[in-house]
């Protein structure tokens, strides 16, 4: 089994609490099945790294990210989600990889999507629980990009790196590599349960847990009881009570910081986009 990570600074104890929880359950096969796993670090440091290896028994693979996604038009989030979109470039996987985003944790065996029958399809997924955040009308089936299933060797043979890049330069999605996937992948995608990818942290049959609003379970004065349960078993655990002290009014400021920043940056990335379409 070959798990893809990335994650910076700022998910630093998502990315402990994540890798944790692959120790504990991502595999049940503790004695055949290995559990290799590649992480692509923006701004960790060498001492963090060896702190994060500490919190889970498998070996990571290391890779710096490679910064070229600035031409990539993108409203909001971190530009490091985009290396889910060249997984080549990453690892040396051939047969099949599947991608975590930082802010999940694993609370089951990811043995079978490791073993599933993809029908024919390069990536398999869970659906949006919002469906198509870019025109809400649109009813065709949608997927949430915090966990992926690659057939590295269907991904490959159709080039869909490239393509997907090419789209990502092109067109303004407001969920940045999410819009690209989709629009690329419309109707070829093999459609997973969403016990596999579930924001709903009371439903017990969750086998990935996705945290994906805000605040994130590192920066909420009361944090979610599982992942909370998870990076205490970590080197991190006390990283945690230095932020915990962030209060809800700082919080409260650090969300209204980033609307000013969109307001400000978000006409500037569709004038952008316009320029290039425009040149098309």
């Amino acid at each position: 089994m070959h798990l893809f990570i990335a994650g910076g600074q700022q998910y630093i104890l998502g990315l402990a609490a994540l890798l944790k929880s692959v120790e504990l359950n991502a595999s049940k096969d503790v004695v055949h099945r290995s559990v290799k796993i590649t992480v692509v670090s923006k701004g960790i440091t060498a001492q963090q790294k060896d702190k994060l290896q500490n919190c889970c028994k498998y070996e990571i693979g290391w890779q710096e990210f490679q910064s070229n996604y600035e031409e990539l038009l993108c409203i909001n989030g971190s530009r490091i989600a985009y290396v889910k979109l060249e997984p080549e470039k990453y690892t040396n996987e051939q047969e099949r990889l599947i991608w975590l985003d930082s802010d999940t944790i694993v609370l089951g065996s990811l043995e079978p999507i490791w073993n599933l029958d993809l029908k024919g399809m390069a990536v398999a997924a869970a659906p949006n629980p919002w469906g198509n955040p870019n025109n809400p009308k649109d009813r065709k089936p949608y997927f949430n990009t915090g966990l992926l299933v690659y057939d590295m060797k269907l991904w490959q043979q159709e080039q869909l790196s490239k393509t997907l890049m090419k789209n990502a330069k092109i067109n303004l999605w407001g969920d940045c590599d999410q819009g690209a996937f989709n629009s690329v992948l419309a109707r070829r995608w093999h459609q997973l349960d969403r016990i596999w990818n579930n924001p709903d942290t009371e439903d017990m049959s969750t086998k990935v847990m996705h945290f994906m609003s805000r605040p994130k379970p590192w920066e909420s004065p009361t944090p979610n009881k599982l992942w909370l349960d998870i990076l205490s078993q970590t080197p991190f655990k006390d990283e945690l009570y230095k932020n915990k002290n962030k209060s809800n009014l700082l919080f409260k400021f650090e969300q209204k910081y980033r609307q000013r920043e969109l307001w400000v940056t978000q006409p500037l990335v569709k004038f952008k986009s316009y320029v290039k379409n425009k040149q098309r």
